[in-house]
């Protein structure tokens, strides 16, 4: 009997040993890998603007440089992920609100070149869009330079999956930065597929401790982007997608981070980390409650979001990201 019991006791020792190899191992290849990703898929992006201005200065038919601008726009979101969280600077010269334009500040790229070329590009401004087409490029070539920054920390590419999440619901899926293109539905997959390339480089190390968290993940993903591919955008129903999908992927980002032990630092955040989503109770912290949040400042692209007792703007979550992303890029250069 004693036998059989060091026996057992044995093969518990180097099961939990196994296991803690594995996860360390996968936890270096995380970190890494996340840039594997990245790299090429900013360099994609890079190919798809750099078509865009070709496309430009060939003169081509409006619809021609359309597409080519929906094809960049939907190469920026899937790295969108990763650029804002650790790039938040050079993201504010690509992308940004829509209504920028119309006030004449803060034109970023994308939004420039979307008021030049919708709902058809003219001839007197196929100049002033190319100029916009080679600021995009310059701004997308700085995006590439991480090889000299700190690899990402579990923590940090938690966080930004989770704040993803937010801006996929307050930008993406109501076409808040891109409102005249009319590709909301399709942004969002692109956005949601960024996300889920970085959540893959964990999903592993999760199903040691709870694999139907991670099968749940998974199938929400899934069901996710089937409910977009079959959706139509006059008639989405953005506020139960949020409900179904949004929110659910937010609790179960969570829950893999604290199954992963990846602890939440103590610096105070506009929109807490540790909160299960944007519309839990204190997710916002207090200092940043305010009327905005329901006051309207782009029409039929700026929906009231009403959850869980909450109501936000979406150029009110815009706003909060914004706010959020400053504050992450000061506390990640005293850390």
């Amino acid at each position: 009997m004693r036998a059989l019991i060091f026996v057992i006791a044995i093969l518990l020792l180097i099961i939990c040993g196994y296991s803690i190899c594995e996860s360390t191992r996968s936890k270096i290849a995380a970190e890494k890998n996340v840039l594997t990703w990245y790299q090429p898929a900013v360099g994609n992006l890079r190919m798809k603007v750099e078509n865009l201005c070709t496309v430009l200065a060939t003169h081509q038919s409006s619809a021609y440089v359309q597409q080519a601008f929906c094809e960049s726009r939907l190469a920026y979101k899937k790295i969108e992920v990763f650029a804002e969280y650790f790039s938040p600077y050079t993201v504010q010269l690509i992308n940004g609100r829509a209504d920028d334009t119309t006030t004449g500040n803060n034109k970023q790229a994308f939004q420039a070149l979307e008021h030049l070329l919708y709902p058809s590009l003219q001839t007197a401004d196929t100049q002033a869009a190319y100029i916009e087409a080679r600021r995009l490029v310059a701004a997308v070539n700085s995006l590439s330079q991480v090889e000299s920054r700190p690899l990402p920390t579990d923590a940090q590419l938690f966080d930004a999956m989770r704040l993803e999440l937010v801006r996929i619901m307050a930008m993406s899926l109501s076409g808040f930065d891109s409102p005249q293109a009319g590709q909301s539905l399709k942004e969002t997959a692109a956005a949601l597929d960024g996300l889920e390339r970085v959540w893959n480089l964990y999903a592993d190390r999760v199903n040691i401790y709870n694999p139907a968290l991670v099968q749940y993940t998974n199938d929400l993903m899934t069901a996710a982007h089937r409910r977009l591919e079959l959706g139509q955008t006059e008639t989405f129903d953005r506020q139960s997608f949020i409900t179904e999908y949004i929110n659910h992927l937010s609790v179960n980002l969570k829950l893999s981070r604290e199954a992963l032990s990846i602890p939440y630092d103590k610096e105070q955040y506009i929109l807490d980390p540790a909160a299960s989503s944007v519309f839990a109770r204190n997710a916002v912290h207090p200092l940043y409650i305010s009327s905005d949040a329901q006051m309207d400042s782009a029409g039929s692209h700026d929906p009231l979001y009403n959850i869980s007792g909450q109501q936000f703007r979406a150029s009110y979550i815009y706003t909060l990201l914004q706010q959020n992303g400053a504050l992450n890029t000061v506390a990640g250069r005293t850390r």
